[in-house]
């Protein structure tokens, strides 16, 4: 009848380069991260193979047992380029109805068809939660419409991720698009800045970046960019004449000899961030306060200089961490202190 807080919740980052899994625990009103894994999903950045169901089920299951899951909510967080998010005007009707129209006709509401896809659906204001409510709740809606977050996966991913997490003995609670993550991560650990501030929030991912900008709590936009740590990569790999392999810890570790052609790879990317954050300031008269940085490529220190040069604006790697006690094992403590941007979308879910 009344639903219980969980003691345990645990957040998964299925990420294409790696899996990234934190645990946390409730003492009282406050969480604890007490687990941290970061598991390599052994996907082959040049031959583009991702990993299959059992392959995937194999990863989770690993992820899952190095935290210790047993017992906790388990959340899940995907970087998707299928996936879709839209803040778009709906008509006011129970949500059930709107996701059965999304399904049959997302053209008409969203402008794109969208075929076999898993949509949701989220208020963003009080006023649009009450435009939603089923209609045999008091103040149900009324007609007209009112703003909405819609969030769309592929059919067959949606099934991939629940299958995968399903053989490997857990019951998901929830699946989230990374960029939703980043914006319940920062709503969580810091309120104050969340609407206090016009902020971008930028997730660099290994096959693409997404960035979205909050202005004062609400979100205006997100967009994803089909260019990821991966392309920094190759890019970078191709015109310094390095492997692969050098090219990749040049990125994260920041070979000095190697700065100048790392800031020229990530030129076209700076330049789709430098103009999104041009059109919401022109568009809104509100000026972007600051860039936070998620994901792996975060620890570039050359490509974070980079950005902010490039844009003009405080950029800082960020993970939504702060208002959480750290009870980590040493080993973890030390692994999690150098890759904590990694961890930013997986703790984002866990604090939803």
């Amino acid at each position: 009848m009344f639903g219980k807080t969980p003691n345990a919740i645990v957040g998964v980052d299925l990420g294409n380069h790696s899996l990234k899994t934190v645990r946390l625990q409730r003492r009282g009103n406050a969480l604890t991260l007490t687990r941290v894994s970061l598991v390599p999903s052994h996907y082959d950045p040049q031959n583009h193979t991702p990993p299959t169901e059992h392959e995937l089920a194999a990863l989770v299951r690993s992820a899952l047992s190095t935290v210790r899951a047993s017992g906790a909510d388990v959340h899940f967080v995907v970087n998707s380029l299928g996936g879709t998010i839209r803040y778009v005007d709906l008509p006011r009707m129970p949500l059930d109805d709107l996701r059965s129209a999304l399904k049959f006709n997302s053209a008409t509401h969203l402008r794109q068809n969208l075929e076999n896809y898993t949509f949701d659906i989220g208020a963003l204001d009080e006023e649009a939660a009450g435009a939603f409510a089923p209609a045999s709740r008091k103040g149900a809606p009324a007609g007209g419409k009112t703003k909405a977050l819609v969030v769309g996966l592929p059919n067959t991913e949606a099934i991939l991720y629940y299958h995968a997490a399903r053989r490997a003995g857990v019951r998901p609670r929830s699946l989230q698009l990374a960029p939703i993550a980043l914006i319940n991560g920062l709503a969580a650990s810091d309120p104050e800045l969340f609407r206090g501030d016009s902020i971008a929030l930028l997730d660099l991912g290994l096959l693409s970046t997404s960035l979205t900008i909050l202005d004062h709590g609400k979100p205006h936009l997100t967009r994803a960019v089909p260019f990821g740590g991966k392309h920094l990569t190759e890019y970078l790999a191709q015109g310094s004449s390095a492997d692969y392999a050098r090219a990749e810890r040049a990125k994260t570790q920041g070979e000095t000899d190697l700065a100048q052609a790392l800031a020229q790879a990530g030129a076209n990317l700076i330049h789709e961030i430098r103009s999104s954050i041009n059109f919401f300031e022109k568009n809104t008269e509100q000026a972007i306060s600051r860039v936070l940085v998620a994901g792996a490529s975060a620890r570039s220190e050359t490509l974070i200089a980079a950005l902010a040069d490039q844009s003009g604006k405080v950029c800082q790697p960020w993970c939504p961490s702060a208002r959480l006690a750290l009870q980590l094992p040493p080993e973890q403590r030390e692994m999690f202190a150098a890759h904590q941007a990694a961890f930013a979308t997986a703790l984002g879910v866990a604090l939803t």
